[in-house]
Parts: C-alpha cells; sequence; structure tokens
C-alpha cells in the first residue's frame, strides 16, 4: 500500500509532467522547423519588393554585394543594370533597432528610402515612417547632422537612430560601391590637429599635475589641459548618462584657447547636447585668456546643460594653464 501511494502520490504526477514536457517540446521544435523557413521566405521576398519599390529602375533586378563587413549594416545590394544600390542599415531606437533600407543612385545621391521595422513608441518615436520625415533625406549626397534633417519633437532617440541608419548606409555606400575607405584618426592624431592639420600626434604627459584636470597632452605647438564639466549627463532630467563632459583644451603659446575638442558623444544626447561640438560653437571660446569669459557664451537653444558643461570644461582649463604656467 505504501509503495502505490508514494507511487500515485510523487512519483506519477512527475513522469506525467515531464512526459507532457517533452510531447511539448516536441511539438515546438516541429513547428519551428516547418514555420523558419516560410517566415525567412517571406522576409526575404518582402525586401526584394522593398528593393524593387525604391528603385523601380532595377529592371534587371539586383545581386548581393559579397565580403559586406561593417556596423549597423545589413546587406548591400547592386543594381545589375549599373543604376545603383540599396543598402539596409540600422540605428538604436529608443525600443530597439530601426532598421531602414536606402537606395542611392550611381552619384551616392539618396534617391528613396523606407523604414523596413522599428519598435518606437506609437505616436511619438513611429513618426520616422511619416513621409514628411522621410523626404528631409531624399536628394541628399552627403553625411547628415541633426540640424539637417529638423528632430522629431519628443522623439530625440528615434530620430537620431534613423540619422545614424541613413548616415551608416552611406558609409557602407562610400566604401563597397566607391570604394572609399575613411580611416578614423587616433585620439592623439585628433589632438595634434587641434593646432593645425599638419602638427605631429599628441604625446599624454605627466610633467603637471592639478586637481581640476583630468590629464595633460603635449604637442610641438603647444599644450592641452584635458577637463570635465556637468553636462546634461549629470545635471539634465531627460536620459542622463550619469557622465561627465570631458573637453580637451589647447592654448598657443600666449595663454589663450587655440581650439576645443569635446568627447559630447560620450556624456551628452546625441542631436543635442552634442551640438557642443559644432565649430561654430566652438569659435566662441577661441582667444579666452580668463575664467570667467566663457560664461558670457550663449546657450545652444534646447541644449542648456551641455552648453553650461562645456564653458565649465573651457573654464576650468583656463584656470589650470593658468596656474600651472
Amino acid at each position: 500500500m505504501k509503495n502505490n501511494s508514494t507511487w500515485n502520490d510523487i512519483l506519477k504526477p512527475v513522469v506525467v509532467l515531464t512526459a507532457i514536457c517533452l510531447v511539448v517540446s516536441g511539438l515546438l521544435g516541429l513547428t519551428n522547423n516547418i514555420t523558419a523557413p516560410i517566415i525567412a521566405e517571406n522576409a526575404r521576398l518582402a525586401a526584394d519588393a522593398a528593393r524593387i519599390e525604391l528603385l523601380p529602375e532595377a529592371t534587371d533586378g539586383f545581386e548581393l554585394v559579397e565580403g559586406v563587413d561593417m556596423e549597423g549594416v545589413t546587406e548591400v545590394y547592386k543594381a545589375k543594370n549599373g543604376v545603383g544600390y540599396t543598402i539596409t542599415a540600422f540605428g538604436k531606437g529608443y525600443g530597439g533597432n530601426v532598421n531602414y533600407m536606402v537606395a542611392f543612385d550611381n552619384d551616392g545621391k539618396i534617391v528613396n528610402l523606407k523604414v523596413l521595422s522599428h519598435e518606437e513608441t506609437a505616436g511619438l518615436g513611429s513618426k520616422i515612417e511619416n513621409p514628411e520625415f522621410l523626404a528631409k533625406f531624399k536628394g541628399t549626397d552627403k553625411e547628415l547632422t541633426s540640424g539637417d534633417i529638423d528632430m522629431i519633437g519628443g522623439a530625440t532617440i528615434s530620430s537620431n537612430a534613423s540619422l545614424d541608419a541613413v548616415n551608416t548606409a552611406r558609409k557602407a555606400f562610400n566604401q563597397y560601391a566607391k570604394g572609399i575607405v575613411v580611416v578614423e584618426l587616433t585620439l592623439e592624431e585628433k589632438l595634434g590637429q587641434l593646432f593645425g592639420e599638419d602638427v605631429p600626434a599628441a604625446v599624454l604627459t605627466t610633467e603637471y599635475t592639478h586637481a581640476d584636470a583630468v590629464e595633460f597632452w603635449q604637442t610641438e605647438k603647444g599644450l592641452i589641459v584635458v577637463t570635465e564639466g556637468k553636462g546634461n549627463g549629470i545635471i539634465g532630467d531627460e536620459h542622463p548618462s550619469g557622465k561627465m563632459l570631458k573637453g580637451y583644451v589647447a592654448f598657443d603659446e600666449n595663454g589663450a584657447v587655440l581650439n576645443v575638442m569635446y568627447d559630447a558623444a560620450a556624456s551628452e544626447t546625441k542631436g543635442l547636447g552634442t551640438k557642443v561640438e559644432d565649430p561654430a560653437y566652438i569659435a566662441n571660446f577661441i582667444g579666452m585668456t580668463s575664467a570667467d569669459q566663457p560664461t558670457t557664451v550663449d546657450v545652444i537653444a534646447n541644449c542648456t546643460y551641455s552648453s553650461k558643461g562645456a564653458m565649465e570644461c573651457v573654464a576650468k582649463a583656463i584656470t589650470v594653464y593658468n596656474e600651472i604656467k
């Protein structure tokens, strides 16, 4: 009796549940094996239709460009009759990847584009599908910035994801259609070029120390003081990164600010706070020698916190430079 009770009360339910799980798992696996090829084929057909829709002049169809290896790029197709290319690329949106297909003519002009898929907020980020927004990209033949397209109000991240996707597609076009490979400069090379394009790379130096400086870089033309300021990443109330804005301030031989470079992408909101990197804004600081001068610079519209962080970087750097020199 006791053994029978053990079977009914303990072992039998376990065996039954295990059997059910095995059957369900088998059915799910079988279903996936049946549906996966169908889903893949439907996706292929949809992509083929999108290519024809965006570049109808490609009357002979398209061929896949082999060997594509670029972050953010899904695939590159060339029109068999040579009228252009379609490139699928993505940017990171608020809800996930925002996938675009972009059609280029042979001169690199965007002739058409569409959003293939996204998971952005309905009524806000989903506005990236609106014809009015997509029209801002059409006809362009260069890498775009947030100022070129007018970001969607309340959907900065989604707008930036679109901008990233389209610019990534252009980068792929330049490399795989035109053979143009952009070589990224190292930090040392970028810092050297703060003094001029022909100036050799900067060298990190430990000759100087200061509580308000992160580090110092030396070039044959002058010194660079690296400081940090509280931008949107620290004091912002929308998508703060928790990171300080870093500024690289180059001084000429007379102790005046010669140039400034910010690492805004690491801490500030793309398309808004990153505007502190614009040459026109940086020009406001050129020639300054007193730490109270940066605060006289106007803040960038809708970019108050990042602007203040940028000013703080320069003010700190001037103070540091004057004290160590």
